[in-house]
C-alpha cells in the first residue's frame, strides 16, 4: 500500500522523514505479570520524483531502533503470541521498496504502480497498526495483527497495483521464509491480493486474501491462508477528527482449525487531547500461549483499552506528547491458572513524533 503518491507538484523531488517514537513504561497483572521499560518506534525515510512525464519513481525505507530500545524481552502486553506475553521487537529495517507509478489516461486519477522489495508489505490486509490512524497514539499492537495485517514486512516482495480514483485492485508475489538482515532474496512463494474502494469523504472498505507458505514447528514448511475484510470512517466534528477501524481477520494452516479476530479501534483528537480506545475478540490456541495443561483446541480472548494523549509542546514538524492507557483482559478458565481471573495491564509514555519534508530544485 503506498505510503507516499505523487502529488500536484509532479516537478519536484521531496523527500520526507517521519519518526514516531515512544518511551513507554509497562505493567502487567497476574502470574505472567512483568513490569518495564522499553522504547517502542519506527522511523521511515520516503523520496519520489518524475522519471518522465508518465512515471514517478518512490522510494520507501522503514526501520525501527526497537533492537536496542526494546530487546529480545520485548514490550509487556499480556496475550501477545509472537514473544508470549510482550510484543516482539521489530528489526533494523522492516521495509526497503521501490515503486514504478505510471499516470495513466493522461490524468491523476488512474495509476499503475510496479513494486519491487526485498522487504516491503504484502498485499495482505488493512494499514498496517503502526501506520493506521485509528490507532494514533497507542502504543499496544493489536492482539490479532498477524491474523490482520502481520505481512507488512515480508520478504521479497513484487507486485502490481491498478488505481482508478479511490478504487484499488493490488496483486504480490513474496516469499514467507523467515527474514533476517542483510535483507536477503528468496524465491517468491507466496500470494497476496486486496481490494480497497473508498465510499464518499468519511469511508473505506476492503477485502484480502492471502496464500503464504510458511516455516512450521516440525522444521518444514506449511501453507497458511488468510482472509480479512475491513471497513474506516474519518469525520470531522466542530473542528475536531474521529478516526475508526473495524477489522476481521482469519488465519489457518494446513489440516488446522481456521482462528478468527475481531477489532474495533477509535481516536477522538480534540485540540491538544486525544481519547483513543480498542476493543479486540480472537481466538488463541493454548499452544501459543504456552499453555500446557487442559484441552489443545483455541479460545476465544477479549481485550478493551481505553487511552488518553495529551500534546506537551508543537512546533512545525516537532510534537511531544505524554500518555498513558489501561488494558483489561479477559480469558477462559483454562488459562486462569496462568493469568488469574482478573489479567489487566498499564501504561505511561512519552511520545516524540516528527513528520517533516525538504523539496530540492
Amino acid at each position: 500500500m503506498n505510503m507516499c503518491m505523487p502529488g500536484k507538484d509532479s516537478s519536484k523531488a521531496a523527500p520526507m522523514f517521519h519518526l514516531n517514537q515512544f518511551m513507554v513504561y509497562s505493567s502487567t497483572s497476574g502470574p505472567r505479570g512483568q513490569s518495564r521499560l522499553t522504547g517502542p518506534g519506527m522511523w521511515m525515510l520516503m523520496y519520489d520524483n518524475d522519471l518522465s512525464s508518465t512515471h514517478r519513481l518512490q522510494i520507501d525505507v522503514m526501520g525501527s531502533p526497537e533492537q536496542l530500545t526494546v530487546g529480545d524481552k520485548g514490550t509487556p502486553q499480556l496475550l501477545q503470541t509472537e514473544n508470549i506475553d510482550a510484543m516482539h521487537a521489530h528489526d533494523t529495517i522492516m521495509a526497503l521498496e521501490f515503486r514504478d507509478v505510471v499516470a495513466l489516461g493522461g490524468n491523476d486519477k488512474q495509476k499503475l504502480t510496479f513494486l519491487s522489495a526485498p522487504r516491503g508489505e504484502a498485499a495482505i490486509g488493512p494499514v498496517p497498526f503502526m501506520h493506521r490512524q485509528s490507532a494514533e497514539g497507542n502504543p499496544d499492537a493489536p492482539l490479532g495483527h498477524g491474523l490482520q495485517d502481520g505481512f507488512h514486512d515480508a520478504s521479497t516482495v513484487f507486485g502490481v497495483e491498478y488505481q482508478l480514483a479511490r478504487t484499488a485492485i493490488e496483486a504480490t508475489g513474496f516469499s514467507g521464509r523467515d527474514i533476517s538482515w542483510p535483507l536477503p532474496m528468496h524465491s517468491p512463494d507466496s500470494y497476496g491480493l486486496r481490494v480497497n474502494q473508498g465510499i464518499g469523504d468519511p469511508l473505506s472498505v476492503g477485502v484480502s486474501y492471502a496464500d503464504a507458505l510458511l516455516p512450521n514447528d516440525a522444521g518444514g514448511s506449511e501453507h497458511n491462508k488468510f482472509t480479512s475484510a475491513w471497513l474506516t470512517t474519518s469525520h470531522v466534528i466542530d473542528g475536531n477528527t474521529l478516526k475508526s477501524s473495524f477489522i476481521w481477520g482469519q488465519g489457518r494452516a494446513d489440516h488446522d482449525a481456521a482462528l478468527n479476530s475481531f477489532l474495533a479501534e477509535a481516536v477522538y483528537q480534540s485540540g491538544g487531547n486525544a481519547f483513543y480506545g480498542r476493543a479486540e475478540s480472537l481466538q488463541i490456541t493454548p499452544e501459543q500461549l504456552a499453555i500446557t495443561h487442559g484441552p489443545t483446541d483455541a479460545k476465544w480472548v477479549q481485550a478493551l483499552t481505553v487511552g488518553y494523549e495529551r500534546t506537551l509542546f508543537e512546533k512545525d514538524d516537532v510534537s511531544l506528547r505524554a500518555g498513558g492507557s489501561y488494558t483489561q483482559d479477559f480469558v477462559p478458565a483454562q488459562f486462569q491458572p496462568d493469568y488469574g481471573s482478573d489479567p489487566r495491564g498499564l501504561k505511561v509514555y512519552l511520545r516524540l513524533k516528527f513528520d517533516g519534508s525538504t523539496t530540492f530544485g
